[in-house]
Formats: structure tokens, C-alpha cells, sequence
């Protein structure tokens, strides 16, 4: 009977996709559509259905369909977070359709998907003022409304005249005012009725584009100052509390810093809960419920979540059941820092948590000396020696690994494309090695705009960080590449060739999230190319973690025969 109920239910999600591209088009149905690609938090689980209307006559058509049906209406995805058992509905994304802008005097018609930053550099090509509050905060004009978005001393309805408006249902349209729209602190009276902002109006003010500009720049120096933006989050997780603020609660009360899985309370400002690589949505949600317990604890203060949370858990295994990703165990971790460079543990604290583990053997392998934050000491290099031989004597069940995470730089007539010299090759075990920013030679401050969003150049870029990985590759031994894809934009393709040809492992590294699952189908389309998964551990506690990672290449549909530290522990 059960089976029966599943099948029909598939039969009529069937069915209703396929109105669904009558009435959009069928490049604009998504099936099983992974919501980690369509949120700021880059995690999360699978929605049934994922639709883009690209009319207002399509969108109405759509909301009529789906009127009595599971389903949400979305924007950038900027502050949504999905639960990792997915969405059991139907995900309406505004798409480019409602992506524009059209300035009348000094007033600004903006599409509901248009971001705020492109509607930022448009006000100030325009010398309009006003919006600058507003230009780095993430996600669509569309959600800023529905939210009441704020920063800054501003807030969006205090430069909206008028949103254009579709019912919930598609059945009619309307303009409403701010009044109309109730808007208040975080919440507007669309929140209750469902119903959508398809256009907003702006009401801002003549002004001087340098001026505006030099406003625009030192808030975003001040963002960039005091919030994690070079990592997933959906900002400022919590609402503030009436005469409080959010962040300083949570700091206060010792959270700042505090980890579940990949998802970390920002050591930069406790208000964000940021994705550090690899995190799910039920990291996320767990440390949202730790943070409101504590602050509730020492405060009498409950957080309430300005981000909206949405979906399924998945399913609790019974005792007969048993997941994909514990039918394996990590056997080794060649990818852990000690406090010779980032690491916030000593060598014989990475060995013991390496036992603690389980692992067979574990290798310390510190950023290499070119890395101008990070780099370890070259005075150091045989104190690390020296401390390894030590563990090696102090620990008979388990193997110590000396290494080294070289930094790869653009190749230089007589260089080897490291900053770990040839000579120097002979002080380890292996070389391991990866692309960082704060290096010398590599491109770095362009590769850091980019991945902050500033994608001029991207081509060339790609182009000239691929032939950057290739040519280290070539030219000396190096065991494992480290996080390719990360840091900047890399053809994964031929970098996994090269890794195949010259017998280097590429590694899917848990805590920066690369390779992703998008990465890792691409990479296993590669011939003899092996893969290893390393923890890349800056404290002892994450030495042997695996498993965000694991699920990545179960994901991707990586035979895991192909990856050389990972192995069956049951049938």
C-alpha cells in the first residue's frame, strides 16, 4: 500500500511538471532541482519542482496551477535555506524575465529579481540618492520588500513608493504603498497573504555620483571589514531583538566561533552563521538551535530567525537501515595543519586526534612558506622533523607523515611553479600542494575579486590559473593537488587530465567544499584518475573528518573504489 501511495504521488508530480512546461517552456522546469545551487548558503536539499515564469502572464498562469498545491515563491535565494530532506512542493523562481531596470527622473522601476547591487550602480550612474544603504546587501529588490530589508540606518520602505503586486492565487493584480503592505521591522503583510512582488517603484533623490560612490565604498569597507562575505551565509541569521543586538547576545554568551559539522557562528561577527565548506542544512539548523539555546539560557532571550527555513529533515534510519555514507570509513588524512602555520594544535595534538579516529596514519602537512599570512617558518622545517620523529617513538599505533601544502605560482624561467624549492624536497615525506590567496605570483588579488564577485576577465583568468596547476604538475612530484576549484575559476577538466597523466591524487577536500559534486562529475569522466579525501584540519578536532565530503562524491556518483584513503566497513 505504501509503495501504491509513492507511485501515485510520483504520477501526479509527474503530471503537474509537465503543465508546468506547457505553460513556461520545458528549459524552464526543473526536475529533483538541487536548491544548494539556487541559495546563498550553498547547502540544503532538493526541491520536487523548480519553475521560472518568464511573463507576468506565465507567472499568474503558474500560481493558478499550483493554487492548493505545496508550493513558494522565491528570488535570489539569498535568504532561504532549505532542509537537506529537500521540498516536497513545487520552488516559483523569479527569473531574468523580471530582471531590469528603468530610471523616469528620480524614480527607479526595477524588476523583482534585479539584485541590489546591480540597482545600486545604476542609482549612482544616475546621481540618484538614496539606495546606498542598500547596495551590499545580497539578493533581489523583490525579497528586500517582502522582508523589509535593512542596513545601515535604512530601510527598504523608506525609499519604496509603490510594489506592483500578483496574488497568490494568479488571480488579479494591484499597486500597493509601504502603509498598504504593513512593513515593519524584518516582516510585511505579505508574509500572510502570499501574495508576490512582481515590480517595485524607488522614490530616491537627485545627488553627486562621486558622492554617492564615496558612500557606497565605505560601506562596503565596513562590510567587508567586520562580515564574512567570502563565505556562504544568508548574512545576519537572527532578528534584533527589541533594544538588543543579536550578535553581541550570541558573543556574549560564548558561541562566537561555535561549529556544527561545516557551519560555523562567524569568529568575524557571532550575528552571521556561515557555510565554511561542505556544511548541510541540518549543520546550519542545529547550530541555529544551539546559538537560541544558549542566548536563551544566559539571557532569557529567544532569537528569532530572519531566514526562512523550509522543506523536509530526512528521515531518521530505523536500526535495520543504514545510510550510504557509514558503509565507509576514512583510513588516513594526509591534509593537517599544525600552529607552525594556520593550525590551532601542535603536531602530538593532530596525532592523537588522528587516533582518536581511528586513522592507520596521519600526515602534518603546513601551508608552505610562500603564503605571506600562513606560511610556515623555512627555520622551522626541521623542528616539524623533529617533533614527527618524536610521535613516531611516543605513538606505535599509528604512522606520522611529514609533508608540506606548497603554494603553486605561475612558473618563472629557472622556477618550478612552487614556493617550496627542489632542494628542499628532500626534508618530507611527499608534497602536497594548491592555489591560495595572500601569495606572490599567482594571480592572487585578481582570483580574490573574482570569487567576491568581480568577474571581469574571467576567460583569461581561467586560462592563466589552469596553465598555473598544469605547469606545477608537470614539473615536479606532487601527491595530492589540494581543493582545486577553489579560489578562483579552473578548467577541472583538464586539470584532472593532468592529474591522471602525471599520477597526482585530486583531492575533495571537506572543509573548503571543493571539489564539489558539479567539480567531481566532471573529474571522474577522466580515465585512471584517482581521488583522495582530506579533512584539511586547522584544529585537532577536524583531523579525520569525511563524511561532507564523502556525501559530495556519493553525490556526484564517484565509484568509491576510485578514492584511495576511503573504504568499505560494511556490506
Amino acid at each position: 500500500m505504501n509503495g501504491e501511495r509513492i507511485i501515485e504521488g510520483r504520477n501526479r508530480m509527474a503530471e503537474l511538471r509537465e503543465k508546468l512546461i506547457d505553460i513556461c517552456g520545458r528549459e524552464y522546469v526543473i526536475f529533483d532541482a538541487p536548491m544548494s545551487r539556487h541559495t546563498s548558503f550553498k547547502a540544503g536539499g532538493k526541491a520536487d519542482v523548480l519553475v521560472e515564469p518568464q511573463s507576468i502572464q506565465q507567472l499568474k498562469d503558474v500560481l493558478m496551477l499550483l493554487s492548493g498545491r505545496e508550493h513558494m515563491v522565491m528570488g535570489n535565494g539569498s535568504n532561504i535555506l532549505v532542509r537537506d530532506g529537500g521540498y516536497r512542493g513545487v520552488i516559483v523562481k523569479m527569473g531574468q524575465a523580471f530582471n531590469y531596470i528603468r530610471v523616469e527622473g528620480s524614480r527607479m522601476i526595477c524588476g523583482a529579481a534585479t539584485l541590489m547591487s546591480a540597482i545600486a550602480n545604476a542609482a549612482a550612474s544616475e546621481s540618484l540618492s538614496g539606495f546606498e544603504f542598500a547596495s551590499g546587501i545580497p539578493g533581489s529588490i523583490g525579497g528586500a520588500v517582502f522582508m523589509n530589508a535593512g542596513a545601515y540606518e535604512g530601510e527598504t520602505k523608506n525609499i519604496l513608493e509603490s510594489a506592483h503586486i500578483i496574488k497568490g492565487d494568479g488571480s488579479g493584480e494591484v499597486d500597493m504603498s509601504p502603509e498598504d503592505l504593513e512593513m515593519g521591522y524584518r516582516h510585511t503583510a505579505l508574509h500572510e497573504t502570499g501574495d508576490i512582488v512582481t515590480e517595485v517603484t524607488l522614490k530616491l533623490q537627485k545627488g553627486e555620483e562621486t558622492a554617492i560612490r564615496d558612500r557606497m565604498a565605505e560601506l562596503s569597507a565596513r562590510r567587508n571589514e567586520k562580515q564574512p562575505v567570502q563565505y556562504p551565509s544568508a548574512g545576519s541569521f537572527f532578528k534584533r531583538p527589541e533594544g538588543q543586538f543579536a550578535g553581541k547576545l550570541i558573543q556574549d554568551a560564548g558561541c562566537k566561533g561555535l561549529t556544527v559539522g561545516g557551519a560555523e557562528v562567524s569568529t568575524l561577527h557571532s550575528g552571521f552563521i556561515i557555510n565554511r565548506g561542505g556544511a548541510t542544512a541540518t549543520d546550519i539548523i542545529r547550530l541555529k538551535e544551539l546559538v537560541q539555546a544558549c542566548v536563551k539560557e544566559q539571557f532569557d532571550v529567544m532569537l528569532e530567525p530572519e531566514v526562512r527555513i523550509i522543506g523536509e529533515d530526512k528521515p531518521k534510519m530505523s536500526s535495520g537501515d543504514v545510510s550510504e555514507n557509514s558503509l565507509y570509513k576514512m583510513t588516513y588524512d594526509l591534509h593537517t595543519h599544525t600552529t607552525y602555520s594556520h593550525g590551532k594544535g601542535s603536531v602530538e595534538d593532530n596525532v592523537r586526534a588522528a587516533i582518536d579516529k581511528k586513522l592507520e596514519f596521519v600526515a602534518i602537512s603546513d601551508h608552505g612558506p610562500g603564503h605571506l599570512l600562513f606560511g610556515v617558518n623555512r627555520n622551522d622545517f626541521p623542528n616539524i622533523r623533529n617533533d614527527i620523529n618524536k610521535m613516531s617513538v611516543k605513538y606505535q599505533s599509528i604512522q606520522v607523515r611529514y609533508s608540506i601544502e606548497a603554494n603553486i605560482i605561475h612558473m618563472k624561467p629557472g622556477g618550478n611553479g612552487l614556493d617550496v624549492r627542489p632542494e628542499e624536497f628532500s626534508e618530507f615525506d611527499f608534497i602536497i600542494a594548491g592555489m591560495h590567496f595572500a601569495c606572490f605570483g599567482c594571480s592572487s588579488v585578481r582570483n580574490w575579486l573574482w570569487s567576491h564577485g568581480f568577474k571581469l576577465g574571467e576567460k583569461s583568468l581561467k586560462i592563466s590559473n589552469t596553465k598555473m596547476i598544469v605547469d606545477a604538475l608537470r614539473n615536479n612530484d606532487i601527491a595530492i593537488l589540494t581543493h582545486p576549484g577553489d579560489k578562483g575559476p579552473f578548467d577541472i577538466r583538464q586539470i584532472a587530465e593532468v592529474c591522471a597523466e602525471t599520477g597526482t591524487l585530486i583531492e575533495i577536500n571537506g572543509r573548503h567544499g571543493h571539489l564539489t559534486s558539479d567539480e567531481i562529475r566532471i573529474a571522474i569522466e577522466v580515465p585512471d584518475l584517482k581521488f583522495i579525501i582530506s579533512s584539511d584540519a586547522h584544529t585537532p578536532e577536524a583531523v579525520g573528518s569525511y563524511k561532507t565530503a564523502l556525501d559530495r562524491a556519493i553525490e556526484a556518483g564517484l565509484d568509491i573504489s576510485r578514492i584511495v584513503n576511503i573504504k568499505k566497513v560494511r556490506k
